[in-house]
């Protein structure tokens, strides 16, 4: 008999052993290891814990206990497998739910582990459990070092043996195999200080690509972040360094000519005004892009980045890395950076990354007290005709990029006037947890065809408006998309129109010509093209019109580091995004831009209409009532007029910065949620599986027995 049932455990142990799809551990002393398996309807989880008490996995709304959905599990001494199904409504031990919904699978524990294996149906219908499926789930992990001694009366676990963890539960598994030979080029900081008086920071800094003889693939990356500092790196952008071939041929010099110069030397601040001019240039190819909780990228194996200007890809690329320090630690010096995995052994297609979203401005505006503000970008119809080939594109996976207030974003997709499966969402979005994505749907954008970036934002505990910019207390609303095969659009969003915006806030009509100015340097920064000499003044001419009609006297720009484009970055760079003191005539050298230009935008007056007849716009925003008017500015600016940007790679323009509307189309109908739900037991006890039997004392966590040994047992056992 003995026999029998230890066969039956040996059977049911290398199956799940087998299928088991996705591994991750929880806690940096690699004591509580997460494996689990998602299927259809249901997704099945093992823990395996290094402790003799018991074990606790949630899923929280937040990251905390308020709210979460738990499961609680131990192995008592008799050898009888615990298992509830709990929630929790405080820091208190959480509460049995009245619908058991948790099945249990298998459980033992040995000399040093406790192992749990159970499932549950992705949605149970109980309003105490969380529905789980294909957004970000927070996790919720702790375990303590003895067993409850009932149901009702659990040991507080100690604030070391806890922890939270963001966590994609239903995407694809990451393959696991062997790159094939390839070469690595590791692209880092060289001991970079960071500022101690900057909580948001941007380096950039140029890098050669190897020296090669032929035509390569990248076909993966892996982040590189210094032991200690990954509270601090929170994104990176590789792009590739392009410069546009009139450009080449108007001035006679090559790619190497403009950036050569600048490789081996340590940077400069991103969008600083010591940014070298010509850096723009890469600012609309992406390459790579990661974030925070990633692991990295590998390519699927059908398709491979090209390496090197003269096999279609770069040879120069910009690494932008976003340091995150709100706590001011000091002092921070970082060696942080990515590496890549390339080869010769060239895959069938060519990828690239195409950028999509809202462009980084200040017109991207968001009230505060809001619970739930949309920001869009629009990807034109326009723009994918000219910078798609006719057969498409095909989207491989995605990055969904905000800031602290992003709370959901959705990426939509549009064709001749009926709306497509949605390509990327994410309802529960965590600035925190920014891993790339794979759309449920093998998904093909043609020329014509249109994208929306949706990004919800709640700004409930905020008092002052929220605008566009690069700060984390700022906001984005991007998604970098890598597809193949690649083709000539790199950079394809919109940015509400300046009217859009003073029609949202109720203003008809601005004295003075400061407005004006500023709509003449948004479309010169908008078209981007590099030529005009004019780019320069538009500036000049918005800073001095401002000062006559507000009568502050603004200093003259510095002159620009070297020749080069104006383009949207030379926007973060001079009057929006670099910091300062306001002081009544600062220095040239230093000045808040950002703040001044802002802070003049506030101090002009209102021509119409009647009812603000002479206000500032500044007394606008002080007077509004945004919890009342939110719903309807949020309208207006959805649905108001845009301005398309349309790049092609080195920020060479496909159509002029044009004006496009919301498009008129059938949307997606409302998936009906399916309400059948998995069968539950109504129990005020906890679930037990009353099955024991002595069981082998392996000490892995892993429960690493191998095949090969199992498999002979069964053999030995089926022979008795």
């Amino acid at each position: 008999m003995l026999s029998v049932l230890l066969l039956c455990w040996l059977v049911g142990l290398v199956h799940s052993t087998a299928e088991f799809t996705h591994r991750t551990v929880l806690d940096n002393q690699q004591r509580y290891l997460l494996e689990w398996r998602p299927e259809e309807e249901a997704i099945t989880f093992r823990v395996s814990v290094r402790t003799r008490g018991y074990v606790g996995l949630g899923f929280s709304p937040s990251g905390g206990m308020y709210g979460a959905d738990m499961a609680l599990a131990w192995v008592s001494e008799d050898g009888v497998v615990h298992l509830s199904d709990r929630h929790a409504v405080g820091n208190l031990a959480p509460f049995l739910d009245k619908s058991q919904d948790l099945r249990l699978e298998h459980g033992f524990e040995n000399e040093t582990h406790t192992v749990i294996e159970f499932s549950r149906a992705w949605r149970t219908c109980d309003k105490e459990d969380m529905e789980l499926g294909t957004d970000t789930v927070r996790l919720i992990w702790a375990y303590g070092d003895q067993d409850p001694t009932d149901p009702y009366n659990l040991p507080y676990h100690s604030v070391l043996r806890r922890g939270s963890r963001s966590i994609h539960l239903a995407e694809p598994p990451q393959s696991h195999n062997p790159l094939p030979p390839h070469l690595t080029w590791d692209i880092q900081a060289d001991n970079l200080l960071l500022p101690e008086d900057d909580h948001t920071h941007y380096w950039c800094r140029i890098y050669r690509a190897p020296e090669l003889d032929r035509k390569h693939h990248m076909i993966a990356l892996e982040p590189l972040i210094q032991p200690g500092h990954e509270p601090y790196v929170h994104h990176m952008v590789l792009y590739e360094c392009h410069i546009p071939r009139d450009q080449v041929e108007a001035a006679g010099a090559t790619t190497a000519d403009w950036f050569q110069r600048h490789v081996d030397q340590p940077g400069q601040p991103c969008y600083s005004p010591n940014m070298p001019a010509e850096w723009s240039f890469c600012l609309a190819t992406n390459a790579w892009a990661w974030a925070v909780g990633s692991v990295g990228e590998r390519l699927p194996e059908h398709t491979g980045m090209p390496l090197g200007e003269a096999y279609g890809g770069a040879t120069y690329f910009m690494l932008e890395t976003h340091y995150d320090n709100p706590a001011l630690h000091a002092p921070l010096i970082d060696n942080s950076g990515i590496r890549i995995h390339y080869t010769d052994q060239l895959r069938p297609y060519d990828t690239g990354m195409l950028l999509v979203g809202s462009e980084v401005n200040f017109l991207q505006f968001i009230p505060p007290m809001q619970d739930a503000f949309t920001s869009v970008g629009h990807c034109s119809a326009e723009c994918t005709s000219e910078g798609l080939p006719d057969s498409g594109i095909k989207i491989i996976s995605g990055v969904l990029h905000s800031h602290l207030a992003g709370r959901q974003m959705r990426l939509r997709h549009v064709r001749r006037g009926v709306e497509l499966p949605v390509v990327l969402e994410d309802n529960h979005y965590d600035f925190n947890y920014q891993a790339s994505r794979i759309p449920p749907n093998e998904t093909t954008v043609y020329p014509g065809d249109q994208l929306i970036l949706e990004c919800t934002y709640n700004t409930s505990s905020r008092s002052n408006p929220t605008f566009g910019g690069l700060s984390t207390r700022e906001e984005m609303c991007l998604a970098f998309i890598l597809y193949y095969p690649r083709s000539s659009l790199a950079d394809c969003r919109s940015l509400p129109a300046l009217h859009t915006l003073t029609n949202a806030l109720g203003i008809d009509e601005i004295y003075g010509h400061s407005f004006e100015r500023l709509v003449e340097f948004m479309k010169d920064i908008g078209d981007a093209d590099g030529q005009s000499p004019d780019s320069q003044s538009s500036l000049s001419n918005l800073l001095a019109s401002l000062s006559e009609e507000t009568g502050f006297n603004v200093p003259s720009l510095p002159p620009r580091p070297s020749n080069g484009p104006l383009t949207e970055e030379d926007i973060l760079a001079k009057p929006f995004y670099t910091v300062a003191s306001p002081e009544p005539e600062p220095a040239p050298e230093g000045t808040n831009y950002r703040t001044l230009l802002m802070e003049l935008l506030m101090q002009l007056r209102i021509k119409a209409p009647s009812s603000l007849h002479n206000r500032t716009i500044g007394y606008v925003f002080e007077s509004m009532d945004w919890v009342e008017t939110g719903p309807r500015i949020n309208q207006l600016m959805v649905k108001g007029d845009h301005n398309s940007l349309c790049l092609a790679h080195g920020r060479q323009p496909l159509i002029p910065y044009m004006p496009v509307t919301y498009p008129t189309f059938k949307p997606l109908p409302t998936q009906e949620k399916d309400m059948t739900c998995a069968p539950t037991v109504e129990a005020p006890e906890e679930r037990s599986f009353q099955f024991s039997l002595p069981l082998l004392k392996s000490s892995s966590i892993s429960l690493s027995m191998s095949a090969s040994w199992v498999l002979a047992l069964l053999v030995l056992l089926l022979a008795v």
